[in-house]
């Protein structure tokens, strides 16, 4: 072989750190190298002209490399592509937007000018959504490499893992049930975090949103409610939006507004001495009270008409 062979091996052997497995590909390469060209000589072509176009029809020795090494030539393959894709989804709907309230909660209660607030309120969500997205996919790029399938053919499209037509399946989204659980799960941490690990501080302690006293009775039957949507997802994604789903969902629902709405009407919702802190007044609270009761009746006949509007769908397939 010629100098021409020797580059091209070398291409494809330089980046192979383990010694034994590029001796093994340089080997390997080399005999199919010679067997092409001895079978372009045979048709004719001269040995400059015949190593030529065998090397020409291996192509690029990157591509040629990781094919005998079974290394994947993407960041994140078919296998776990769609999974990195719903979280990506659900973390990019979520977590840059509730962090981005809380920085806005933050800034107001110092008194930033309005110009600070906006900017600072938009790079944070900005931040987060480009960090949530380089750790999710670098996770997943790391698990494409050094996880394997549990089957040999588990990465082999076969007719078997078609889905179900609706009509024949009454089990609901996947992708629904992973947002709804992610949800709660938020919720739930949210509620724990403004208690231990809020970000206003006065006198060197952490000042909860939330009134303290609310962890006597009132957040404990929050955790409960939030219990209760969790076995319902499972139960609408295992089942689908039946009647009965729907139906449940009903006192759930009106449990959540009635709780809020009345703990948010009677001052017992927010910690007196944190809107003290940002500077709202008692009668502030009493002036906003219809439109926060409104954005929550809203909220609640939302959620309950979707459910029975699914449930009616679904009982016409």
């Amino acid at each position: 072989m010629t100098e021409l062979t020797d580059r091209y091996v070398y291409a494809a052997t330089r980046f192979v750190t383990d010694q034994d497995e590029r001796v093994e590909l340089d080997r390997e390469l080399r005999e199919r190298i010679a067997d092409t060209v001895d079978g372009h000589r045979s048709a004719g072509l001269g040995p400059a002209e015949a190593e030529e176009r065998a090397l020409t029809e291996l192509g690029d020795p990157l591509r040629v490399s990781a094919a005998y090494r079974e290394r994947p030539m993407y960041l994140i393959g078919p296998r776990h592509y769609f999974a990195w894709q719903r979280v990506m989804v659900i973390v990019l709907a979520t977590a840059p937007w509730i962090v981005g309230v809380i920085d806005l909660i933050v800034m107001i209660s110092t008194r930033e000018p309005v110009e600070t607030v906006i900017a600072g309120t938009i790079s944070t969500i900005v931040m987060v959504a480009v960090q949530a997205a380089f750790w999710i996919t670098l996770g997943f790029a790391v698990a494409e490499r050094v996880t394997t399938p549990a089957d040999g053919d588990v990465d082999r499209w076969t007719p078997e893992r078609l889905p179900q037509l609706p009509e024949s399946t009454g089990r609901g989204k996947l992708s629904d049930l992973i947002a709804s659980l992610v949800f709660l799960v938020i919720v739930a941490g949210l509620i724990v975090w403004q208690r231990f690990g809020s970000l206003v501080v006065v006198d060197g302690e952490r000042m909860p949103v939330l009134d303290p006293a609310l962890w006597d009775v009132w957040i404990p039957v929050m955790f409960l409610l939030l219990a209760l949507e969790a076995v319902h997802a499972v139960w609408v994604y295992r089942t689908g939006w039946t009647w009965p789903a729907a139906i449940v969902n009903l006192p759930i629902s009106l449990a959540w507004g009635a709780l809020l709405g009345w703990l948010f009407v009677s001052g017992r919702l927010l910690n007196p001495d944190f809107l003290d802190r940002v500077g709202l007044s008692q009668g502030a609270i009493d002036r906003s009270q219809p439109y926060v009761l409104a954005v929550l009746a809203v909220i609640i006949a939302w959620e309950l008409v979707d459910g029975f509007y699914k449930a009616y769908r679904r009982g016409r397939q």
